[in-house]
């Protein structure tokens, strides 16, 4: 768990970057909880509910081409074993932020406190200490001071960024169309379809 938040506003130390190993090939990986001031869970539960029926933080976030997934989530108790085990009693609604991506970590925050400060202000700004972007550096610095060390980290295709994985799809898809296409064709038609198939999927592969 995150230190005191009293003790969050005064910090002994001042990383600029989260602990080693949340690397493994291209993708890198980040993993926050932080402390939310009363009330503000809410209303964060609340955007957190409605960005799957509107797209305005979706959007924002998924404008980087470089992110494989990011998620959001208050949370105001944790999980227990049962009796005899007593249930921690959290004093604060937590904010966790889970994200995956594959440029370097400085360049990613550096996005979000250049290009979507508000969007950053409206969902961390009511953490403690959070020094509100930009510019990125102060906002660094208490990102790493609340990022957790990796526990466990998987990728099936370390060495694919995003937008190779978003290139293969496209190319799959027109590949799908061709074959679907390809039993009704003469030899000349497929020649045809085959010859557009590479110009349509030359810039993906």
């Amino acid at each position: 768990m995150p230190a005191d938040p009293q003790l969050a506003q005064s910090p002994a130390e001042e990383p600029t970057a989260p602990p080693r190993g949340h690397q493994l090939g291209r993708a890198r990986v980040l993993t926050m909880l932080t402390p939310v001031r009363p009330g503000w869970g809410t209303f964060l539960r609340a955007i957190i509910w409605t960005s799957r029926y509107h797209s305005y933080f979706r959007n924002h976030s998924l404008q980087f081409r470089f992110i494989y997934y990011v998620r959001w989530a208050v949370f105001s108790k944790l999980a227990d074993n049962g009796p005899p085990q007593v249930p921690d009693k959290l004093r604060y609604q937590y904010l966790f932020f889970e994200s995956n991506f594959d440029t370097p970590w400085q360049k990613y925050i550096d996005a979000f406190a250049y290009v979507i400060p508000r969007d950053i202000r409206v969902i961390w700004g009511r953490g403690f200490a959070f020094p509100g972007p930009p510019p990125a550096e102060p906002l660094k610095r208490w990102i790493a001071r609340n990022a957790l060390p990796g526990n466990h980290y998987y990728h099936a295709y370390p060495d694919a960024s995003v937008r190779m994985v978003d290139s293969g799809l496209r190319v799959r898809k027109r590949l799908d169309q061709l074959v679907r296409d390809a039993g009704r064709m003469g030899p000349e038609q497929f020649r045809a379809a085959y010859e557009r198939f590479l110009t349509d999927v030359q810039v993906d592969i």
